[in-house]
């Protein structure tokens, strides 16, 4: 009896561990999978994003990811540490300009746009805390570089929030600066 019960106890035991495993690699693959908040795929290429999760970066190269931007001061609330590094020991391209929340400037964005030109045919990811800086720097970059027509890019921007104060002054000097009216928002 005692030989029975100790077999049992260990057959009990090892399905319980395989179901616990089970449900800890669907667990996993379930936090993998999700996307960021925010996520608009602007073009095949170029999506952009609210701050991802650790899990969601840790398999960017897996989802087809070659450069990943991150719009937030690495201070930000919801930063994630050493996001760098976890891009980084993908094999990926991962580039950080900490765009001032009060005061967008010309500078940042001409900035991220020389990037996105040298990085021209990789698939990017952009993203900050909430797609807001995010949104706003690739909907600037898909009209004045790209030349998506405006209503068509402000669409998607404001899919995700409506721009004001600083940075609807931003986004319509900037519209202006590359010769574009100012009266799109």
């Amino acid at each position: 009896m005692m030989i029975k019960s100790s077999y049992l106890f260990r057959t009990i035991s090892l399905v319980a561990l395989t179901g616990l495993l089970v449900l800890a690699n669907t667990a996993a693959h379930a936090q993998e999978a999700k996307r960021p908040d925010n996520f608009i795929v602007w073009r095949a290429g170029l999506s952009s994003s609210a701050q991802p999760a650790r899990a969601y970066l840790e398999q960017a190269a897996k989802l087809k990811y070659e450069l990943v931007v991150n719009l937030a001061p690495p201070e930000s609330w919801g930063s994630i540490e050493n996001e760098g590094a976890i891009i980084g020991r993908q094999g990926l391209a991962y580039v950080n300009i900490p765009v001032d929340w009060d005061h967008p400037s010309l500078r940042d964005f001409e900035l991220f746009s020389g990037m996105l030109k040298a990085a021209a045919g990789k698939n990017t990811l952009v993203h900050c805390q909430a797609n807001f800086r995010g949104s706003s720097f690739v909907f600037l970059y898909e009209v004045t570089h790209e030349h998506i027509p405006v209503q068509e890019a402000a669409a998607k921007l404001n899919a995700v929030w409506a721009p004001s104060g600083a940075w609807k002054k931003f986004i319509q000097e900037t519209l202006v600066h590359y010769g574009y009216k100012d009266d799109f928002l």
